[in-house]
C-alpha cells in the first residue's frame, strides 16, 4: 500500500512567487528604468540580484510541479528534472536541518536531504506529508544503521521519531 502522493500546497507556493516577484521589482526594475545607463557599480549587484530572483522562481515552479510518492521499495519522485526512485537499499546518507526565522526558533521549516551515491535530493516540511516520509527515513535510519549527526538525530527526536 502506498501513501497518498504528497505535494507544495499552493499557498506556500504563492508566497513564494509573490518573493519572486516583488525581488524582481527592487532588482530589475531600477535597471530597466535605468535603460542600460546604470553605473557598473550599481548595475552589477542589481543584475546579480535579479538573477537570484529568477533563480528563485524557476525553482518555485519546478517544486510545483514535482509530486512524491512514499513506496515500498523507495521515495519516487514525478514530474521535475529530477524525477525517479530514492531506493531505500540505496540510501546512504541522512540529514535533517531545521532552519528558524527567528531569534527564538519560531516560524521555521526543517529540510531533509537524502544522498544515493552522487544523487541528493532535499524535501522541506511544507510538503503535505512530510512527517510520513520522515518517519518512513528515520525507521530506514535504524534499520540499516545508517550513521547520523547530532543535529539529524535531535531533529527526528523533535518530530517524535526516536532513533
Amino acid at each position: 500500500m502506498t501513501a497518498p502522493a504528497s505535494r507544495y500546497p499552493p499557498e506556500t507556493l504563492k508566497a513564494d512567487y509573490l518573493r519572486t516577484a516583488l525581488g524582481l521589482a527592487a532588482t530589475a526594475g531600477p535597471l530597466a528604468l535605468a535603460g542600460g545607463q546604470a553605473h557598473p557599480l550599481v548595475a552589477v549587484p542589481l543584475a546579480a540580484g535579479a538573477a537570484l530572483f529568477i533563480w528563485l522562481g524557476g525553482r518555485t515552479l519546478l517544486r510545483g510541479r514535482v509530486r512524491y510518492l512514499l513506496l515500498p521499495d523507495g521515495l519516487a519522485v514525478e514530474g521535475g528534472l529530477f524525477a525517479g526512485l530514492l531506493a531505500w537499499d540505496r540510501i546512504t546518507d541522512v540529514k535533517l536541518r531545521y532552519y528558524a526565522v527567528k531569534k527564538d526558533r519560531s516560524g521555521g521549516w526543517m529540510q531533509l536531504t537524502l544522498r544515493a551515491g552522487r544523487r541528493r535530493h532535499s524535501i522541506e516540511s511544507q510538503l503535505t506529508g512530510f512527517d510520513g516520509i520522515a518517519a518512513r527515513v528515520a525507521a530506514l535510519v535504524v534499520e540499516r544503521n545508517l550513521p547520523v549527526d547530532e543535529t539529524t538525530r535531535e531533529n527526528f527526536m523533535s518530530l517524535g521519531h526516536y532513533m
